[in-house]
């Protein structure tokens, strides 16, 4: 099936979902209608590349966007999508930014029952790579050393975002790679009260919506039936998440609070420049913002201005 014919086949099945099935059926649709919109985007897309390794026994992928243009070396993105979700769901994302500021984009393939729909082990969740123990901060460590092998970036300015589960395990790996990452963003992901203190501090940067209906804002077990499966343990609230990168990375003072339409931000200037930020979204879902055309701000803009001002 094409590109469009499944964005139209999704479109339909969402609209001919009742009302009444909503928190059961449609979060599900309409992700899956988001999925097919930037497959469609990614079509169009020139440039990035497939790229495969074995990691853990397994034979695993990534794609490649290399928009460094001979600047060399240049910042390492690695962009993690939600569960559920391929590397095509992300790389129109990010896209834009890469070509303005000279970037190299790398978007990991996570596990799943076929090769459309991926899922990462975050600890607490997701699906089959969660079920299978699928170590999947080694695969991202390796991302990084085969994207150095291909491409010269720079070792100070590797980062880590991921929506969703990607946004789940991109808590993992800043708490085990904080050696080589030089900050991280999570959007609508989550911790889960059983992770491991963090090798370093790391720069962090949260995002998440208040009425988020997949990985609720206040934690718990997801209020979407299909998600709430995937889980082996209840979501941590976003201000559980908030609070243990605060103390991770030293940050004493109270939070600088401003607000602007939409969003409540809160600053933390904490040691070594490794400051905390949080995104609060009372209106939120579960989106990217910006990109999906739902909320206040652009994510990939807010997160890529908050990456550049660190390094490793």
């Amino acid at each position: 099936m094409t590109g469009k014919r499944l964005l139209l086949g999704i479109l339909a099945a969402c609209l001919a979902v009742p009302v009444s099935a909503g928190s059961a059926e449609r979060p599900r649709l309409l992700e899956r209608l988001r999925e097919a919109r930037a497959e469609r985007m990614q079509e169009k897309a020139s440039g990035a590349t497939t790229q495969a390794l074995r990691v853990g026994g397994l034979e695993r992928e990534y794609l490649l966007l290399d928009d460094s243009r001979g600047k060399a070396p240049a910042p390492l993105v690695i962009v993690l999508h939600g569960g559920g979700g391929n590397p095509q769901t992300m790389i129109p994302r990010w896209e834009a930014q890469a070509s303005r500021a000279g970037l190299v984009i790398a978007a990991p393939k996570g596990v799943g029952r076929n090769t459309r729909m991926g899922t990462w082990n975050a600890g607490g969740c997701c699906g089959e790579a969660q079920s299978r123990g699928v170590d999947d901060v080694a695969f991202v460590a390796a991302v990084i050393d085969d994207v150095a092998k291909r491409t010269p970036i720079d070792p100070r300015s590797i980062y880590v975002t991921g929506f969703s589960n990607g946004g789940m395990l991109t808590h993992r790996v800043a708490a085990a790679l904080g050696n080589r990452i030089a900050a991280a963003a999570v959007v609508s992901g989550a911790l889960f009260g059983n992770e491991a203190s963090p090798r370093a501090s790391v720069p962090m940067l949260i995002m998440h919506g208040e009425q988020d209906p997949v990985v609720g804002f206040n934690g718990g077990m997801s209020s979407t039936r299909f998600v709430a499966r995937s889980q082996a343990l209840p979501f941590e609230p976003a201000r559980y998440a908030v609070d243990f990168w605060r103390k991770a990375n030293g940050c004493r003072q109270p939070a600088a609070i401003s607000r602007q339409p939409g969003v409540t931000i809160e600053r933390s200037n904490c040691k070594g420049n490794a400051d905390v930020v949080f995104y609060d979204l009372p209106q939120g879902g579960h989106s990217w913002p910006g990109t999906d055309g739902d909320g206040p701000i652009d994510a990939t803009g807010v997160i890529w201005d908050f990456f550049k001002t660190h390094t490793r």
